[in-house]
């Protein structure tokens, strides 16, 4: 079985509203996560025995976290600076691997600057919510 090695990932950003194109030369690692948000279904029953709780899913809450090594002269440091800067939403891309399944959804993302005495400078990105005011968001296709 052929194994996926993280480099083989793609990692893109753009404009909102639009399919993220522009690749992200500099990103070192990236956590994808899918989380399900659920409502109560547990209802009380005869009465008779403790109810035993129950939900459905309600939401899927897609995550994207990722870093990168920084330059001042990356565009893509330039755009997802900006746009954390503003709460603006910007389109962020993932696939696994050429051909795989990923995430393709305007974001509001949050950025936290690292600049370890040792080491060069850094940056991580986070999701902090999927925004659908221009487009579906497309988890998974």
């Amino acid at each position: 079985m052929a194994k996926t090695m993280g480099y083989q990932g793609g990692l893109f950003y753009g404009s909102k509203g639009g399919t993220a194109a522009t690749r992200i030369n500099a990103r070192v690692d990236v956590s994808y996560e899918i989380g399900v948000e659920t409502g109560s279904t547990t209802s009380a029953g005869l009465g008779t025995d403790v109810p035993i709780n129950t939900g459905e899913a309600t939401a899927l809450t897609p995550k994207i976290s990722f870093n990168m090594i920084v330059a001042d002269d990356d565009s893509a440091i330039v755009a997802l600076m900006a746009a954390a800067a503003t709460g603006d939403p910007i389109a962020l891309r993932y696939i696994r691997s050429t051909g795989k399944l990923g995430f393709d959804c305007d974001c509001v993302i949050s950025v936290t600057q690292g600049s370890p005495l040792k080491g060069e400078a850094t940056m991580d990105v986070s999701v902090e919510q999927v925004s659908a005011s221009l487009r579906t968001p497309v988890l998974n296709a």
